[in-house]
């Protein structure tokens, strides 16, 4: 099979064997032709002995230049062996053999078959090493194939599970615990761990004044800065929801004038939006629902931490903290648990002191007043009823003098937790 960067040549195909008989037959046909036409065109002189070029010698010649020494060499033999018989039978002229035109033509077909022998033994090689060298550029390339395949849906794979999001939470904590505020600086370690977790490649938080966002007030930038155009559909979309909002979820004329990808409100969890992440660009891959959910997720916790993770009042992280899971249900469906525990007050303090060391990082808890008397509430975040059941098991030695109810956030009246009092 000839490879297609050989197309228009002429080459050996080493696994395919050469036709002796073929040829042989053509060999045996030439030189009848040549000595036929010599006979014809000068019948008293066919071998051209007594002057003029020997046409007969083309049939040696040809045939060694087609297909080898022997071949030309037997040619030139049977042209010798007829050249003999004419003379002997008188219809070539001759007053004896003519030795030196004999050796000519035997020395003309050796020399044309050993040329060709010598080219066609370079080919046979060269195919032999053209071949060798196709099967392994289609090796390569079925490897090369199969790599960015896997490697693309891996990626995609990749994109599709990303980070734990609870894991995502409470690296988010770690990394803007000892950040108090809005500020810029922490604004802009705010969007270097989204882009890190959501894969963005270009984006900005830009500020916000009367329901509008100020383009001139650039408070934090990843992937250099880049202009954004206040009517941007995206954008609007999102200042009058207050929720995430993407190119892909708008009108395909607005589509044609957009330049940002998405765009999500920097709200807290009373609603309030301090600014606008704009999202310009981003891969492909992480261009879907589920990386766009972590974003705004991750978003909005971190804008509540900057806001309230250093308020005095632990109820009112633990209130805060509520209005965020709250919302993270109704908009994303994402499930939590909240465990109530009343008693005496000692036995309340002495839970309290023990399950602070138990609980985990994404946790929040507090100790409130109903009816004059304590009560611990512990907000369990990404946990559902099950889950929330398997903590309780495992804590069993310190709950055990305490009441403990277990409530979905599902079943709980939010107006229950905003009323609550410190103790």
């Amino acid at each position: 099979m000839k490879k297609p960067w050989l197309e228009g040549t002429e080459v050996i195909d080493v696994n395919t064997p050469v036709s002796a008989w073929g040829g042989w037959f053509e060999t045996f046909v030439l030189t009848a032709i040549v000595i036929a036409a010599s006979f014809i065109t000068q019948q008293h002189d066919p071998f051209r002995l007594n002057g003029g070029f020997p046409w007969p010698l083309l049939a040696p010649l040809l045939a060694g230049l087609r297909y080898g020494f022997v071949y030309g060499f037997v040619s030139a033999l049977l042209i010798l062996a007829i050249l003999g018989v004419a003379i002997n039978q008188q219809w070539q002229i001759a007053t004896g053999f003519p030795l030196p035109w004999a050796i000519g033509v035997v020395v003309v077909a050796m020399v044309a078959g050993e040329f060709r022998d010598m080219w066609g033994r370079r080919l046979h090689r060269l195919e032999g090493a053209y071949q060798y060298r196709a099967e392994r550029l289609e090796e390569f390339t079925r490897s090369y194939q199969l790599l960015r395949l896997s490697h693309d849906r891996l990626e995609q794979t990749v994109a599709n599970s990303g980070f734990s999001l609870r894991e995502g939470i409470m690296n988010l904590q770690s990394t803007l615990d000892a950040i108090d505020g809005l500020s810029p600086s922490s604004l802009q370690r705010l969007i270097e761990f989204i882009a890190e977790y959501g894969a963005l490649t270009q984006a900005c938080i830009v500020g916000i004044a009367a329901d509008r966002i100020d383009t001139g007030r650039i408070l934090a930038c990843i992937g250099g800065n880049f202009s954004i155009n206040g009517d941007d559909s995206v954008v609007m979309r999102a200042l009058e929801s207050g929720e995430l909002a993407a190119v892909n979820l708008i009108n395909e004329y607005a589509m044609d004038q957009d330049q940002l990808l998405a765009a999500i409100p920097l709200a807290d969890s009373t609603g309030e939006i301090h600014a606008l992440l704009a999202v310009r660009s981003m891969p492909f891959f992480a261009f879907q629902e589920n990386n766009l959910r972590l974003i705004a997720v991750l978003v909005a916790h971190g804008v509540d931490h900057l806001r309230f993770g250093t308020a005095n009042s632990s109820v009112g992280r633990f209130i805060a903290s509520f209005e965020r899971v709250h919302q993270d249900f109704s908009r994303f469906k994402l499930e939590a648990t909240l465990l109530r525990l009343s008693g005496a007050p000692g036995d309340i303090l002495n839970v309290y002191g023990q399950l602070r060391s138990s609980v985990r990082a994404i946790d929040l808890m507090c100790v409130a007043r109903d009816r004059e008397k304590p009560v611990i509430w512990l907000l369990l975040p990404l946990t559902d009823t099950v889950n929330a059941r398997a903590w309780m098991q495992r804590a069993d030695d310190i709950l055990a003098s305490v009441t403990s109810e277990l409530i979905a956030i599902s079943d709980i009246d939010p107006q229950t937790i905003r009323s609550l009092e410190p103790h």
